[in-house]
């Protein structure tokens, strides 16, 4: 097979600059530049690279001109970064730390903490690790960039012979070295002894370019990724750089993938800490992991620094139609892979080991699984397993493939000042990392609590037969959470089984699986047993008995398979325990779902699987219950006008107030959290403003 007209990912990217919309301020034109470079997963990946300006500015204590360097600020995207995003140091003592880090014979990491003392104007964004590879090159504008193309040069095995092949001179060369100080003055030497180059490769890292301006920085780092890429694909003939095609694509590959992430999921979860799955099945995975190299490429690992702080040194391989022991067998040679890695490579202040599982788990004929703490991470650990792959196939082309020496990536992973990072973050949310599936979520409720469980970390997917009502209420819980990528939405009727069982086949698909289930769809008909109709027998028998039954079965089957527990919540009502007028069918299934809450609460508490309900009364505003119809029977059997039916609820309360979806809300989450509510279970709480005919007996 030849592909010598397409390589596995397009490489080449087109210019995006505007001079009628590049701003004139200096510091704002840096951002414009960076977030059109970070724009383009083709020129770096997620929050890699870096960028700078050297700027005049006036001193506010000193009233002078002062040269500031401003450079990308520590854990920022390029791509979204604002001005705030950015760090400003004094230029000048920046320059000046060199005299102390030779006359105290300092390490380099011992630097780092003296930026801040550094930092111009009281900028309180922390100055990246890479701000001297900025500082001491002697030109305005500075772009660093991980761009797949480069990256397969400098992950070549005979790099440097190619870069200066490709770049005819115009690039210097780097030898591998750790982003650091060091780093910055090996790069400021090497353009001393080369006054010609207007760039650097970094021997398994990326490129570095400047210029006076940053629209001729900015072209310039689009022109030397495209003569990189076009190198490239000028040297594919013949064979392709995986090799042959030994492996067809699974038939059914999403049947594979829902019947092993829960398992493979749950097993990965450590010291407690569940993970958000990512499934990835794009042609350039696929093509990836049919091909005969693949195992030889996975084991050598990742090149670039910003690769393998994510994805781990390797990940790990799956068959297809493995089966829960192959899980187990396969986790733990991973781990034991991985804590072998970790005894040869550690220093005596190292941090401990951490998570040994898995961040990547490829599955040939079937698609790639990354995880991370939310679902963002997860899809951004995918990401950056594909530009390996995409490094990986431009290298092979050119030469070989080759990896970071396996002490230099672990130095990577355990930096200590990666580690410092780490800590400095702030404490992740009561529902972190937890998948939260929520039916009737387009409204009242269910809408309530999505956005609640949104806000306390949880991934949402929401689940409502209003396709449009989902879509609204989705900007709601997406807001709320913060994170992107972090809601879902399915299209689902709770009284069709089949329906049922596609939506949590979506939550696995969409996050690895479920955690926290909230069954709350409902629906109300007025009638006694004398005059209930049939179809409203069956209407509702089907939607408060059958799809509750249902919803918790296909959520306590993916609870167990995952062996992490979960927390299952029902919406019952006030009349699950007390006889409602005219609303006989109504009653009772309430009762009936409130019974079923208990008996899974029994069954599944081995597990560590908890199940409890609320018992909400008169929430008559934002409920999707309350249709204009529903009203219209309850206010005409109180005697009442429909708009006085609030009142009357708030009044006939002991406690004289109004209950809102907000109210509800507030109880499912202290039922579904396993920090505030771990040792309840079988538990009914009424939201209802106290009702003594819903008091439980």
């Amino acid at each position: 097979m030849n592909l010598q007209q397409t390589p596995l990912q397009p490489w080449n990217v087109p210019s995006l600059w505007d001079n009628a919309v590049a701003p004139k301020d200096d510091v704002d034109l840096l951002v414009y530049a960076s977030n059109l470079l970070g724009s383009d997963p083709r020129v770096t990946n997620f929050g890699g690279g870096n960028t700078s300006s050297k700027i005049a500015m006036v001193d506010p204590l000193s009233g002078d001109s002062q040269s500031v360097l401003w450079v990308k600020g520590s854990g920022g995207d390029l791509g979204s970064a604002k001005r705030a995003g950015f760090a400003s140091l004094y230029q000048d003592k920046v320059i000046g730390l060199e005299a102390r880090y030779k006359a105290e014979g300092m390490h380099e990491d011992e630097i780092v903490p003296l930026y801040p003392q550094c930092v111009f104007n009281l900028n309180p964004a922390a100055p990246s690790i890479d701000t001297p590879l900025h500082a001491y090159v002697p030109f305005a504008a500075v772009s660093h960039m991980h761009s797949d193309a480069v990256i397969a040069i400098a992950a070549s095995e005979d790099s440097e012979r190619l870069t200066a092949e490709i770049f005819d001179g115009e690039m210097g060369f780097l030898p591998w070295k750790r982003p650091g100080f060091e780093l910055g003055l090996m790069l400021r030497d090497l353009i001393d002894a080369n006054p010609g180059i207007n760039s650097a490769m970094m021997q398994s890292h990326g490129f570095i370019c400047w210029a006076d301006t940053w629209e001729e920085c900015y072209e310039l780092t689009i022109r030397l990724i495209n003569r990189a890429a076009d190198y490239i694909q000028s040297q594919k003939e013949g064979e392709h750089p995986f090799g042959a095609v030994v492996l067809e694509n699974h038939a059914e590959p999403e049947e594979v993938i829902v019947s092993l992430l829960p398992q493979l999921r749950g097993k990965a979860a450590f010291n407690g800490q569940r993970l958000i799955a990512s499934v990835d099945r794009s042609d350039m995975v696929l093509d990836f992991l049919s091909r005969a190299k693949m195992d030889e490429l996975v084991n050598l690992g990742t090149s670039c620094p910003d690769h393998f702080l994510r994805t781990k040194i390797r990940p790990m391989v799956l068959k297809s139609d493995a089966n829960d022991g192959d899980i187990d067998s396969a986790l733990e040679a991973f781990r034991k892979g991985y804590a072998a890695y970790y005894e040869r490579c550690k220093h005596s202040d190292s941090p401990a080991m951490r998570n040994p599982n898995p961040s990547i788990v490829l599955i040939p004929g079937v698609g790639m699984i990354s995880f991370g703490k939310n679902a963002q991470e997860a899809k951004v650990t995918g990401a950056f397993y594909k530009n390996a792959i995409a490094v990986m196939e431009g290298a092979e082309t050119l030469t070989r493939y080759t990896s970071l020496p396996e002490q230099e990536a672990f130095n990577i992973e355990y930096w200590l000042l990666e580690e410092a990072k780490l800590k400095r973050m702030p404490p992740e949310k009561e529902l972190s990392r937890q998948v939260a599936v929520i039916t009737g979520g387009a409204s009242g409720i269910g809408k309530a609590t999505a956005v609640q469980m949104a806000g306390l970390g949880a991934c949402v997917v929401l689940v409502d037969i209003n396709e449009a009502g989902l879509d609204e209420a989705a900007g709601e819980v997406q807001a709320a959470s913060g994170v992107p990528g972090s809601v879902r939405t399915v299209v689902c009727d709770v009284t069709d089984s089949t329906s049922v069982a596609r939506a949590f086949r979506e939550a696995i698909l969409a996050f690895g699986g479920a955690d926290i289930v909230v069954a709350n769809a409902g629906n109300a008909r007025r009638g006694s047993v004398a005059d209930t109709s049939a179809e409203d027998y069956a209407f509702l028998s089907d939607l408060l008995m059958k799809g509750y039954f249902d919803t918790l079965g296909e959520a306590v089957r993916i609870m167990v398979k995952q062996g992490t527990g979960g927390s299952c919540v029902v919406v019952g009502s006030k009349n699950g325990v007390a006889a409602g007028n005219n609303a006989a069918l109504y009653s009772a299934a309430k009762a009936f779902e409130l019974h079923l809450m208990r008996v899974t609460a029994s069954d599944f508490a081995k597990h560590g699987i908890r199940c409890n309900a609320i018992n909400p009364d008169g929430v008559v505003t934002g409920s999707a219950i309350w249709s204009d119809a529903w009203k219209e029977q309850t206010s005409k059997a109180l005697g009442i006008a429909p708009e006085e039916l609030v009142d009357h609820y708030a009044k006939r309360s002991m406690l004289g107030t109004v209950v809102t979806p907000d109210d509800c809300a507030e109880a499912i989450c202290w039922l579904a959290s396993s920090s505030r509510s771990s040792r309840t279970t079988g538990c009914v709480i009424p939201v209802d403003g106290g009702n003594k005919e819903g008091f439980l007996r």
